[in-house]
């Protein structure tokens, strides 16, 4: 259907797309995109790639998301935002005038990518192709179309709102596109004008693996409690030499030295964390042999408002004398020690207590054990993993 237009209109669609599109015969709008050449010891960076595609014909707007950088598999160094854009669009113009008439027609595209992982900024572009000259005689129509618009974009993030990006959830995204054409003429005019497009919108995440202690490495536990962190951990080969960093960062990808420790000759370590933080903290261990190569562990996330109900039971790396258990409150607790096998080897009654010492009966050999503290009355339960080495 024609509408009538005098001077200069404008008709306005709006497109319903997963992406960010920009109008143009050819166009790539390129954001400062910071790569990442290598991580420890020369490697290259890895990638986690989540993607949608959507067709669109030019109604509305959508959201989308994604899924969250789990930080325990690497450190993150930038979550890249892409969107590429096959598109076409074709219109139709009619002089309904009882004069030749010109006509100059240009298309228009407006984007818009919210986030509060993208806060205090957003993405939001307007574009335009270049002038389309028509001339009509009275009555005549033509049509111009299809026309490809081909297109990608970038935007990188790299600042502190990389932490957005991290942990457990997703990243969420409002995506608006809207395309209009601004028709400039003398006269009044028919015009109809129609789209279609597919957009396959990413986030990639570039980040350094932690090139985990794998076999070597037992374990290692970060427990919150009361203003302080017990990191614990374990090597199960001995290396004359080595040496580790206990590493903390409060975003998960800048890391600082907090401690460093020598390797001893039972493999066990242990180090204790004054927190004076309000926030979430992360936790490695970096580690270098005598040859200078540096490896890292998995990265153990505390957080203090989840610590604050739990029970905090330590060392967890047990190697005689007594363990210290901290409830969340003042109740009646019974503390179950279980072997790997599920038999019940050791119980304990705490009467209206906030903590207690409890020492681990001198049958137990070496191995792992599971610590159920109950409270008797809600018959609410937490767990936690003991390693005996004596």
């Amino acid at each position: 259907m024609f509408s009538s237009l005098t001077l200069e209109a404008e008709n306005s669609f709006i497109m319903k797309t997963v992406g960010l599109l920009l109008p143009g015969i050819l166009l790539s709008i390129i954001f400062p995109l910071h790569l990442f050449s290598q991580c420890a010891n020369g490697a290259p960076a890895s990638t986690i790639t989540y993607d949608s595609t959507v067709t669109g014909n030019g109604s509305s707007s959508t959201s989308f998301s994604f899924p969250k950088f789990d930080p325990a598999i690497g450190t993150l160094l930038s979550a890249d935002i892409k969107s590429v854009v096959n598109t076409t669009y074709s219109y139709t113009l009619e002089n309904i005038t009882a004069s030749n008439q010109t006509y100059k027609v240009r298309v228009l595209r407006s984007d818009d990518v919210s986030s509060t992982a993208l806060d205090p900024s957003s993405i939001s572009l307007t574009h335009q192709t270049g002038i389309v000259n028509t001339s009509l005689s009275s009555g005549q129509s033509f049509s111009y179309g299809p026309k490809p618009m081909n297109y990608t974009i970038t935007n990188s993030v790299t600042d502190a709102r990389l932490i957005n990006f991290m942990g457990a959830g997703t990243v969420d995204f409002d995506y608006e596109g809207s395309t209009s054409t601004s028709v400039t003429a003398t006269g009044q005019f028919g015009f109809n004008f129609s789209a279609a497009d597919t957009t396959v919108f990413s986030v990639t995440y570039q980040y350094c693996a932690t090139s985990l202690l794998s076999s070597n490495l037992l374990f290692f536990t970060a427990t919150p409690s009361k203003g302080r962190v017990l990191l614990n951990w374990r090597q199960m080969n001995i290396e004359n030499g080595r040496s580790y960093n206990v590493q903390v960062s409060t975003d998960g990808r800048i890391f600082k030295n907090i401690a460093s420790l020598g390797e001893n000759n039972i493999g066990a370590y242990a180090y204790t964390y004054l927190n004076n933080e309000s926030g979430r903290l992360y936790f490695r261990i970096e580690q270098k042999n005598v040859s200078g190569e540096i490896k890292y562990s998995n990265i153990r996330i505390t957080d203090p408002e989840q610590a604050a109900n739990k029970v905090h039971i330590y060392p967890t790396l047990y190697t005689g004398g007594n363990l210290q258990v901290d409830f969340p409150y003042k109740a009646d607790w019974q503390i179950n020690i279980y072997s790997a096998e599920g038999k019940r080897m050791a119980q304990n009654r705490e009467t209206d207590a906030y903590n207690t010492q409890i020492s681990l009966p001198a049958m137990l050999s070496n191995g792992t054990y599971t610590a159920e503290v109950v409270d008797i009355h809600t018959q609410q339960k937490q767990f936690t993993r003991i390693v005996v080495r004596r």
